[in-house]
């Protein structure tokens, strides 16, 4: 038994296997491009890449600066797009995947000011990104104890 409609089904000789046509899913509308929800990962990627290949070729302060960009970009994607747009750059929760990417981007910021031989100015910036740093540790070992004791006491979280 045969029928004509091959795009309905094929029905081998000599064999029970059957082989259906399958459905696609239907697109939501106005949905964008699956590879465009990789973009900010593969930017982020990109950039690494070009710095690292610019610390290979001896231009450390560049190249360290260029991957410091690119992380802080990597954060401030996180923070501002949603999470279907971002791909395999959201892996936790946006605040500690935000937090994770801005003190990696600002302590290679912090190393590549930091390096000999070094300027006034880039002293400075060093040391700012330094203390930004030291501030922003603190601010957030400071929330986790209040968190901590508040969750003792019974109380809920504060907001």
């Amino acid at each position: 038994m045969s029928c004509r409609d091959p795009n309905a089904y094929t029905v081998r000789a000599m064999s029970t296997q059957v082989h259906r046509r399958r459905r696609k899913a239907p697109r939501r509308r106005g949905a964008a491009p699956h590879w465009l929800a990789r973009l900010p990962y593969l930017l982020v990627l990109s950039g690494v890449g070009a710095g690292l290949t610019l610390c290979a070729f001896h231009y450390f302060r560049k190249g360290s600066g260029l991957m410091a960009a690119a992380l802080l970009i990597g954060a401030l994607a996180r923070l501002l797009l949603p999470e279907s747009q971002l791909g395999p750059l959201a892996v936790r929760s946006r605040s500690v995947d935000c937090w994770t990417l801005v003190i990696l981007g600002e302590m290679v910021a912090f190393v590549s000011l930091s390096v000999p031989p070094m300027n006034k100015t880039g002293l400075v910036l060093a040391g700012a990104f330094g203390v930004l740093i030291a501030l922003t540790m603190l601010v957030r070992g400071v929330r986790l104890l209040i968190a901590g004791r508040s969750s003792r006491t019974g109380e809920g979280p504060p907001g």
